[in-house]
């Protein structure tokens, strides 16, 4: 009796430390910031056209491995980013718009690891994202409002910074850049550069 249970308990470490070495799975939690950014401009006539705009975020991220070569280890990634945002504009009369915005882009990420407890990797995806805005004008002598959801398509790309802390937790930091159609979730232009800070798990 005593030897049948020795020998399941050295095939459970066995197994617990083969999963350990694998670490086929990931799993990042990052928050952080898009901006604040600001403008002054002045157009032909003079006037003064004054901007900003400032959000944050949380994402997560989960990754599992597809493939492992000298050159790195490959995964497919599926991350989930959620934040909020406020932009203003002042030209003659004033517009405010504050709102929330989605993006799911799952797609393929590249990690190459020049040291055990420090790796690098980029990343591509693409997927849905949706934008809730709400805008308000208010000019001389009237007052809009409108409230409204739009959904599009989204192309990312990024990079980040892996540090080990144990075998199974680490440090995490990354910028990627959301690609879309112009004007949306308050942005000039078609991009949504957002900066993350946080934690990985990985097993």
């Amino acid at each position: 009796m005593l030897r049948v249970s020795t020998m399941k308990t050295v095939l459970l470490l066995v197994a617990l430390a083969g999963c350990a070495r694998a670490q086929n799975s990931d799993l990042g939690l990052l928050v952080g910031i898009s901006g604040p950014t600001s403008s002054v401009e002045v157009n032909g006539s003079n006037v003064r056209i004054v901007s900003g705009s400032v959000g944050a975020h949380g994402q997560i991220n989960y990754a599992a491995q597809l493939r492992e070569t000298s050159a790195g280890r490959l995964y497919l990634e599926l991350p989930l980013l959620i934040g909020g945002h406020a932009t203003g504009t002042v030209a003659g009369t004033v517009h405010g718009s504050a709102g929330g915005v989605f993006f799911f882009t799952p797609g393929l990420r590249l990690n190459i690891a020049p040291h055990s407890r420090v790796s690098f990797y980029v990343a591509a995806g693409v997927g849905p994202a949706a934008f809730g805005e709400s805008l308000t004008e208010v000019g001389k002598g009237f007052v809009r409002s409108s409230t409204g959801w739009t959904v599009s398509v989204a192309a990312d790309f990024g990079g980040g910074l892996d540090f080990r802390l144990t075998r199974l937790m680490s440090l995490r930091m990354e910028a990627r850049d959301f690609v879309t159609r112009k004007g949306l979730g308050g942005a000039q232009g078609h991009h949504h550069p957002i900066y993350g800070f946080g934690v990985g798990f990985h097993w």
